[in-house]
């Protein structure tokens, strides 16, 4: 086929390994332009930019056209062909990962869809036109072309009430893995308090508290102080700090209110615990 009508990329993966591109393609078909019934090995999406055409999947038939989009996955039998008088147009990913299940069900993509259509389609051919021209075996632009391909990829939605929940992450699970990471990172503020990391997540204090306790099974705030301790237990054992300086490192100012904390939860003064006693 002319070139100006066919452009088909692949590249090898060596950076990213949850979601990732390997094949990029464009193509206008010419009449009753035809692929299967074959296998694919990998996971492909196709999305039409002009004229009609037909896709066979698990024995049922969709007739697509302009901004549809349809998706194949791997190792499934499949047969798609332009249409006779107005023959498809479209662009292709090629795509794979160890998250690729999950990412389609953030999408509203179950097992059991295969098409979809694109909102804002010609937003998505400009993307599709700028992505075709990028170098693809320039790793200082690997950065660069994984975000385009994200972004891309976002545009392939269904709103689907009825997708399967098993694979969905919970948005409570969601709240408390946040929770440990800003913990984690802002421990040591001696002016960090629940109210902010609630609202950082545009929560409720009120109703953050009950999410986090139901999922770690001890309130926010007595986590964020067992976490201070644990951290000051392992700062006097593995460093010579002064006792002043292990407060100061996990969010106190005061000695004598790090002292009582750390005392709850050793049963041990700080001095004692570094000694052994």
């Amino acid at each position: 086929m002319d070139e100006k009508h066919l452009k088909d990329l692949y590249f090898k993966e060596y950076y990213f390994s949850d979601f990732y591109f390997f094949n990029v393609g464009y193509e206008k078909c010419k009449s009753r332009h035809r692929f299967g019934p074959s296998l694919r090995d990998n996971y492909i999406v196709h999305f039409v930019i002009s004229g009609k055409g037909r896709y066979i999947v698990n024995d049922t038939t969709h007739r697509l056209g302009t901004g549809d989009f349809f998706l194949i996955r791997p190792n499934e039998l499949v047969d798609y062909e332009a249409d006779a008088d107005d023959p498809w147009e479209y662009y292709w990913i090629g795509f794979a990962g160890n998250k690729v299940k999950e990412i389609l069900h953030t999408n509203g993509i179950g097992a059991k869809d295969y098409i979809g259509q694109v909102d804002t389609k010609e937003e998505l051919q400009g993307k599709f036109a700028h992505f075709m021209q990028s170098d693809f075996f320039d790793d200082s632009k690997k950065l660069a072309n994984q975000a385009l391909f994200c972004d891309i990829f976002s545009f392939f939605k269904i709103h689907n009430e009825n997708i399967e929940t098993d694979i969905r992450i919970s948005r409570t699970k969601k709240y408390s893995e946040a929770f440990l990471l800003y913990v984690e990172n802002n421990y040591y503020r001696e002016d960090l308090t629940i109210e902010e990391i609630a609202k950082s997540m545009y929560l409720h204090p009120s109703y953050f508290s009950q999410v986090i306790k139901e999922e770690l099974g001890l309130t926010a705030l007595k986590y964020l102080n067992l976490y201070r301790m644990n951290k000051a237990g392992q700062l006097l054992k593995t460093t010579e700090l002064s006792v002043e300086e292990i407060a100061t490192a996990v969010g106190y100012q005061n000695r004598h209110s790090f002292s009582r904390a750390f005392k709850n939860r050793f049963h041990s003064s700080p001095t004692g615990y570094k000694a052994g006693k």
